[in-house]
């Protein structure tokens, strides 16, 4: 940030009072006006501003916020789809949708992370929105709305809280909120054009790949595009302005198998900046891989139940790191029930777990959020500032196979000294949930991939089985539908619980020969971080995996409005022993008449 812009800002913030004053008689001072001229080239910092330094006035109510926080996201959205080389109706459009809360009580106890700390029984009035147009008074009418409906919520909340908390002790209770250092980061807006044209040619392109493959009957390319610039404004003194985008391109597939079970696949290309995206034939070569591996699936043998010793190639090991192992090493907290009800919340497997032996002595992961390139290769998790207003820095998560800390937000979470800058998703119950940014996966001892291949082989003949297994994908996000999940869920349940891991889609039986066979309907029972202590092998090729994750389980393509870009760098593993079991339920008919045909 430039001097006389840094200087305009603090000149801007020591006059929040004076300019709260300047709106009534007897009027403004020659300064007063000239820093309001400056503060009207941008309508949502000036509003927000001014708003902040109105907030003053609620020091005469009973329950007085100690935090006030708005932010805002000022964004063009671009969305466009296409089947088998037809595009449907774009949709373009353009939101400032508003995040704004209060705290109040004490950053020791306050309103936040209690089932009822969302909760508002009165009316609302506000819309959730700024106006995409207009002047600084139509932007504080927005404001002053959000503002109002939020500080009730949140003194309906505490009160509620409290209620719980009457009659339960806690010998060493956490704080709610935790300190941060003030930043001032005030870049240039963007301003973003969306060249509609392109993408749609180029998803219908992508799509028409589809055509090519009759025993795929359902087929999606889709492409979403949110460009524009991010605001945060916070009563501790932090102001943030910065341009913020993500291009996502997806697809997803699907059949069945003579005997009816459905089957999907997908892929995804994330980036900050659509030019950043992997090149168009690149895109297409992975599509049709995905077409490839759909129709040799729906003639491949069911899997049956195996439980021994498993290979993941890079790509596949890079998406489980993301999946289990950055799920994990997250932090988050319990939220606050009355006694006795019970609250759907599944703990962190590293919870409590600090410098314990989570991986081999001989690797280490480091999570690091600015860097912008990986080996060449534009990573999808770098950041300037997370939704807290908190710079980022690398973290090592794990050195020598020993967990050191997690990755945190302003939430203090037990056994961290504090937030380290990963609130990168909105969270429910007044806390920001946190994720990886790039996760940077390392193994000091290394072979060729080859080798683990022959390793693997030699494990199993240990074992007396006639082939080792390979995985080469994940469904990670995940590519399936809302329906999919839910059944991946019940399998889980009547397994036992847990946390549901997403489906091995390629995955192949390698015999003594090096033939490989492609098999279906398998997934992995009770796959959590615990064989991670026992990987055997790492290989010397690695791969980046570039995803978005919306917080939904699996990140579920499509689940949730707000996404985080993120990024896994990982060798392949070798593990010692996982278990795989057979799918079993009643698979639905294939359909009676065979699909019309595809040619153009």
């Amino acid at each position: 940030m430039s001097a006389s812009r840094r200087e305009w800002l603090r000149r801007l913030a020591a006059l929040w009072p004076a300019i709260v004053a300047a709106q009534a008689p007897p009027g403004p001072t020659a300064e007063q006006k000239k820093a309001l001229a400056d503060a009207q080239k941008d309508p949502v910092l000036a509003a927000m501003m001014l708003e902040m330094g109105r907030m003053s006035e609620l020091r005469t109510l009973p329950e007085v916020p100690y935090y006030v926080e708005l932010a805002c996201d000022d964004v063009h959205l671009l969305s466009v789809s296409a089947t088998l080389g037809a595009a449907f109706a774009p949709s373009v459009n353009r939101a400032r949708p508003l995040r704004v809360q209060v705290r109040v009580g004490s950053p020791q106890f306050d309103n936040t992370n209690s089932i009822y700390s969302d909760y508002y029984s009165g009316a609302r009035y506000d819309s959730g929105q700024l106006p995409v147009e207009g002047n600084v008074a139509h932007m504080r009418m927005a404001l002053w709305l959000a503002l109002d409906r939020a500080y009730k919520t949140a003194v309906e909340g505490l009160g509620r809280k409290s209620a719980a908390m009457r009659g339960v002790s806690s010998p060493d209770p956490l704080a709610d909120f935790g300190p941060a250092p003030v930043t001032e980061l005030v870049r240039p807006a963007l301003q973003p054009k969306l060249d509609e044209t392109r993408w749609t040619a180029m998803v219908k392109k992508l799509s028409a790949v589809y055509r090519d493959y009759p025993k795929v009957t359902i087929s999606l390319v889709e492409f979403d595009l949110s460009l524009g610039t991010s605001y945060l404004v916070h009563s501790g003194g932090t102001v943030v302005r910065h341009p913020d985008g993500i291009a996502i391109l997806r697809t997803r597939a699907g059949c069945q198998a003579a005997d009816g079970m459905a089957l999907y696949d997908g892929g995804q290309w994330v980036a900050s900046d659509p030019a950043k995206l992997a090149a168009e034939g690149g895109m297409l070569a992975e599509i049709r891989a995905v077409a490839e591996r759909l129709t040799a699936l729906a003639a491949a043998p069911a899997g049956e139940n195996d439980i021994g010793p498993v290979l993941f190639e890079p790509r596949a090991a890079a998406q489980i790191f993301g999946e289990i192992f950055g799920t994990h090493v997250c932090a988050a907290r319990r939220p606050v029930a009355e006694p006795g009800r019970n609250v759907p919340f599944v703990a962190g497997e590293f919870e409590g777990r600090l410098n314990t032996r989570v991986l081999p002595e001989w690797m280490n992961v480091t999570d690091d959020p600015l860097i912008e390139q990986w080996e060449g290769r534009p990573v999808a998790g770098h950041y300037p500032v997370d939704l807290e207003g908190v710079r980022p820095q690398p973290v090592r998560l794990v050195e020598n196979g020993e967990l050191k800390t997690l990755l945190t937000t302003r939430q203090p979470c037990r056994g961290v000294p504090g937030t380290n800058g990963r609130a990168r998703l909105p969270g429910a119950l007044g806390v920001k949930t946190a994720r990886i940014s790039n996760l940077l996966v390392e193994a000091q001892r290394t072979a060729p991939l080859a080798e683990l291949r022959k390793r693997l082989l030699e494990m199993a003949a240990q074992r007396q089985k006639p082939y080792g297994l390979l995985v080469r994908k994940m469904d990670f996000p995940s590519a399936g539908s809302l329906d999919d999940l839910r059944r991946l869920g019940q399998r889980v349940a009547r397994g036992g619980g847990g946390r549901a891991v997403s489906l091995p889609l390629g995955i192949y039986r390698v015999y003594a020969d090096g033939r490989e066979e492609l098999v279906r309907g398998l997934r992995f029972r009770g796959f959590s971080t615990r064989p991670f202590r026992d990987i055997v092998a790492a290989s010397a090729e690695r791969e980046l995996f570039n995803y978005a994750d919306n917080g939904a389980p699996l990140a579920l393509m499509g689940a949730a409005p707000y996404v985080a870009g993120c990024s896994v760098a990982a060798p392949g593993v070798l593990f010692e022993e996982l278990e795989l079991e057979a799918i079993e339920e009643e698979f639905p008919h294939p359909p009676l008449v065979p699909p019309p045909g595809t040619a153009v």
